[in-house]
């Protein structure tokens, strides 16, 4: 028996959905997060915009 690499059962995980992972998976974690210990943003979201700011190309898209 060979045993497998790390990355080859990492994809195999994902492939018969053990484990999630991507855009939509974060949405949900959270999403899950933020009701049950809130929002991690003050009101304001003074601290979300600028990161946003940040992470923005100068051609304007993120």
């Amino acid at each position: 028996m060979t045993p497998t690499t790390d990355a080859a059962r990492i994809i195999g995980q994902i492939e018969r959905g053990e484990i999630r992972c991507g855009p939509d998976a974060a949405r949900e974690i959270a999403a899950r997060a933020e009701a049950a210990y809130g929002a991690a943003w003050p009101a304001d979201h003074a601290w979300a915009e600028a990161l946003t700011t940040l992470n923005t190309r100068k051609d304007g898209r993120s």
